[in-house]
């Protein structure tokens, strides 16, 4: 559920996270290595690769969609979401209990339903019982003792509270809260983190398909899972997404010194600070299509700081129409071969399919290096049909996971940098 200041934008996804981490605070772990499953295989997996794709196309276009109705200056936190998210798996309480929610790059606190629960919607697992734990622990406040200074927190009653808003009309509301949290990883027994801050909801509308509970929040701020991790991630991560011709094949999320992406073809890209919510923004300077350098300029001509946002969660690359129109024409001119309609109705340029088909290569050209992207991080192919892999939105610009697949993509919050290195995830 990426966080603005004041909009926000919610992940969707093609994609789970089934994170099982591992630690102990008296251990001297470097990182850890955990799990991803793609979201649709994962809890289908007789899904055709059709229908895969039409699923995560549609969430693309339905999140872009609706995220040009957004206010940039909104009096609330909006957040866009949609079903089908990033699901990660911990366990909270003692004795523990199993929690499986949004794993969401662009929010910071993490936060699921509890009991006792004045209105909650539908989730696969029991709602967390805080009277079940002996861990379990309020943030109290007053005068002299202030709830921490962050978004959406307040003291009433002597208790610190969260209030959360979406911009559809959800929203969740509870006790700021501390529990042991517990997590496994491929690497690792099962270590454990005392006091982890968590927002516990009784007040819920949402819904997540009866799967998911909350959301874990893996964005920069200081109540997310990553900061909180402490030097077990050294604000630190990376993931490698599997190619979607490769349903049901487990990726990999690494934390920490295990994160690190470095060696050859690594290209290596600056953060830009100062840009709204908890999303991490980089510079796209241009794409290059076959022979054609197209650069993502404003209006003004110029290109803009911070101008695209690395989303894992989102599956295609959204852009505005301006610059999408240009590298439609550019392909459309470099391709000879006639237009067709998409099946689906959700993609706008389609080739036939066809074994003759020649596309042109097409590199995201970022401030900080070039990213030459392989033909499936571009396009997708489907019946009879091979289409461009991407969007549009004038409010929403991503780079999607399509475009990331087959890389290994670190995020280092403390260079403020993000990397991206070609690589086979099957053997990641």
């Amino acid at each position: 559920m990426a966080t603005y200041t004041a909009s926000c934008c919610f992940l969707d996804s093609l994609l789970i996270f089934a994170v099982l981490t591992a630690f102990s605070a008296a251990q001297n772990i470097s990182g850890f290595t955990a799990n991803l499953y793609q979201r649709d295989a994962f809890y289908n997996p007789n899904l055709s690769q059709t229908e895969i794709i039409r699923r995560a196309a549609a969430r693309s276009v339905w999140r872009a969609n609706m995220s040009n109705s957004i206010t940039p200056n909104s009096p609330t936190t909006d957040i866009i979401r949609n079903n089908n998210q990033f699901f990660m798996k911990i366990r909270l309480g003692t004795p523990p209990v199993d929690i499986i929610a949004v794993a969401d790059t662009g929010s910071d606190l993490t936060w699921t339903q509890c009991l006792p629960c004045t209105q909650c919607f539908a989730q696969r697992l029991p709602l967390f019982n805080t009277r079940a734990s002996s861990s379990y622990r309020t943030i109290q406040c007053g005068p002299s003792r202030p709830c921490p200074p962050w978004d959406d927190i307040e003291c009433l009653n002597g208790l610190c509270h969260y209030n959360i808003h979406y911009a559809d009309e959800a929203h969740t509301r509870g006790l700021l809260s501390k529990e042991t949290l517990r997590m496994d990883s491929t690497a690792y027994s099962t270590i454990q983190i005392p006091n982890f801050i968590f927002g516990c909801g009784t007040d819920n509308i949402d819904s997540f398909n009866g799967i998911g509970s909350g959301v874990i929040g893996l964005g920069t701020g200081p109540e997310s899972i990553v900061t909180q991790l402490g030097h077990l991630s050294g604000k630190k991560f990376s993931y490698c997404l599997m190619p979607l011709d490769l349903p049901g094949r487990v990726s990999h999320i690494h934390f920490g010194d295990r994160a690190a992406v470095r060696g050859p073809e690594t290209v290596t890209v600056p953060l830009v600070p100062g840009r709204p919510g908890n999303f991490y923004h980089v510079t796209l300077e241009a794409f290059t299509v076959g022979r054609t350098r197209i650069p993502f300029t404003d209006r003004s001509g110029a290109v803009k700081p911070g101008n695209i946002i690395i989303d894992s969660g989102v599956t295609l690359t959204t852009l505005p129409r301006h610059f999408y129109a240009q590298i439609k024409q550019a392909l459309t001119m470099q391709t000879h071969a006639p237009e067709v309609p998409d099946p689906l109705q959700l993609l706008e340029l389609c080739f036939r399919k066809d074994r003759s088909l020649q596309l042109p290569t097409i590199v995201a050209n970022f401030r900080g290096g070039n990213v030459p992207l392989k033909r499936f991080n571009a396009f997708v192919t489907y019946e009879h049909v091979t289409c461009l892999a991407f969007g549009v939105s004038e409010s929403f610009i991503t780079y999607g996971s399509l475009a990331q697949q087959n890389f290994l993509v670190g995020f280092d919050q403390n260079a403020r940098t993000v990397s991206f290195k070609p690589f086979q995830c099957s053997h990641a």
